[in-house]
């Protein structure tokens, strides 16, 4: 698929989505935001790829939301009388809904391979990825707050579960910057490596998620996101049958048969 705004490589299983406008900082535009839908749609939808490896060219990986997003193009004084219900059906948030929700509920693992600024929008894109690794110089903050706006893109949902809730409330209660140690430090990066070693790390961590038995592998993630909303009881009762899933495929015949020849299996989601 050709795009402006992005770019879309399949290759050994894994999908990489770059954003694409670096003389901007990434920042999203109108236009990024229907070919991010649309890309999203197309990963999820290949059967040959097994992860979703999200990136920014050049030296950012999203400065933002672009004005141009906004309904009315972002003027204040038009927004105002656009009036709430105008504006919460608007382009802006229909499509932020379905880009967030696309990768955070895709059933292959998501990675953001977070090269620099993030902020804004761009932050909670880095953060509906189930894994994210980032570059010793990557800067992350929410900012809404310092305009006056509550964050539309899932900050508030999205930040307890990556940094915990006291430090989201940081966040978003200030607008300060995180730099990446600290991220780091508080878990909500997985991998923090140089600006020239990002790119293999992460790599080397999605390719060894690609290798892993897919179905398996998309029971986990699904199952780990349905227990924030659920009680032990009825996670077990889940486990039950995702197990039984499990045990009832060609995978777990290929693992066990690896597992004895002393070699490393071949899985192909069957």
């Amino acid at each position: 698929m050709d795009f402006e705004t992005i770019m879309l490589v399949k290759k050994k299983h894994i999908a990489t989505l770059t954003l694409n406008r670096p003389e901007k900082s990434n920042a999203i535009n109108r236009k990024m935001m229907e070919e991010l839908g649309e890309a999203i749609e197309d990963v999820a939808g290949d059967d040959e790829m097994r992860a979703l490896l999200l990136t920014g060219a050049g030296k950012a990986f999203c400065g933002g939301a672009d004005l141009d997003i906004m309904p009315g193009g972002g003027d204040v004084k038009d927004l105002a009388e656009l009036g709430v219900e105008t504006l919460r059906r608007s382009f802006l948030f229909k499509a932020s809904k379905k880009i967030i929700l696309g990768i955070q509920q895709m059933e292959k693992p998501t990675i953001a391979m977070i090269n620099g600024v993030c902020v804004g929008a761009g932050f909670d894109l880095a953060l509906s990825c189930d894994l994210k690794t980032a570059s010793e110089k990557a800067k992350f903050m929410c900012g809404f707050v310092k305009l006056g706006l509550f964050p539309g893109f899932g900050a508030a949902w999205l930040y307890p579960r990556c940094m915990g809730v006291t430090k989201a409330f940081e966040m978003l209660f200030t607008g300060d910057m995180l730099k990446a140690q600290e991220a780091k430090e508080i878990g909500m990066i997985n991998k923090l490596a140089s600006p020239e070693k990002l790119e293999e790390i992460t790599l080397e961590m999605a390719t060894k998620i690609v290798n892993g038995p897919p179905v398996a592998i998309r029971l986990m993630k699904s199952q780990v996101y349905r227990g924030m909303g659920s009680d032990l009881n009825a996670a077990l009762d889940d486990a039950a049958v995702c197990e039984s899933i499990t045990l009832a495929s060609k995978d777990h015949i290929e693992g066990i048969t690896a597992f004895r020849e002393k070699r490393a299996p071949l899985f192909e989601g069957k």
